[in-house]
């Protein structure tokens, strides 16, 4: 009797995990190890896969705001997996714009923010400044 107690137990500890599992309140997907690099080069916005493991395209998305409304911003343009050194430009972006590469994971309710250009600090990234204290162009 004893063992058809336990073996019920379990059979319904198991269902309860799968249960949860399938309604969300277990994510099982990890946030992946990855780093992406967001960089203007000559007048158009690059994004590299800068290092870390391969993600599936279709977990990408490229957010954004473009204050001259001429980009479109979504999935990532492609699909297969995205590896270190993969690299893709943003159509119609010229560095003006607010970027995020985004990991969104297809049914699961989580992401991560993987990379991101902000115009503004990347503008006082190119600024050096003299023996005087101020501001000179790099």
């Amino acid at each position: 009797m004893a063992g058809t107690g336990l073996l019920a137990g379990v059979v319904v500890l198991l269902l309860a995990v799968v249960g949860a599992a399938m309604f969300g309140f277990i994510d099982a997907v990890a946030p992946p190890d990855a780093e992406f690099d967001v960089d203007v080069d000559d007048d158009e916005l690059i994004i590299v896969h800068q290092g870390g493991e391969p993600i599936p395209a279709e977990d990408l998305h490229v957010h954004g705001t473009d204050p001259n409304e001429n980009v479109q911003f979504g999935a990532w343009p492609g699909d297969g997996l995205v590896r270190p050194g993969d690299r893709v430009a943003v159509n119609g972006a010229t560095g003006n714009e607010e970027v995020e590469v985004v990991w969104n994971p297809v049914g699961f309710d989580r992401s991560k923010t993987l990379g991101e250009h902000d115009p503004d600090e990347a503008a006082a990234e190119g600024w050096e400044t003299d023996d005087l204290g101020g501001g000179l162009p790099a």
